[in-house]
């Protein structure tokens, strides 16, 4: 797995941004993608060590369009949230030159 497509986008939510100010970044992975893969993606894109990284699955939703005659189903995401070591900083939307 190919580290540039294991992260898929840095997520900036209300409750995200809370978490950056501990240090604490919340991104959309692969689902395929493991701790130790998402570690050594993070630490590749953004020069920077990952302490810890903690993973969920956002599980799918169904929903109704057009009166009832469609059903669309959202697929199953995976999120991660990357702690750094204190004092350090990174900005998600940018990667390492």
């Amino acid at each position: 797995m190919d580290y540039l497509s294991t992260i898929i986008k840095p997520l900036t939510t209300e409750k995200s941004t809370a978490h950056n100010a501990q240090n604490k970044y919340m991104f959309e992975v692969q689902r395929k993608a493991d701790k130790t893969t998402i570690k050594k993606a993070f630490q590749e894109i953004y020069g920077v060590k990952a302490e810890t990284v903690r993973t969920f699955l956002l599980p799918s939703k169904s929903r109704m369009l057009r009166r009832g005659q469609l059903w669309k189903k959202r697929p199953v995401a995976k999120r991660a949230i990357i702690t750094i070591a204190k004092g350090k900083t990174i900005d998600p939307n940018k990667i390492k030159a």
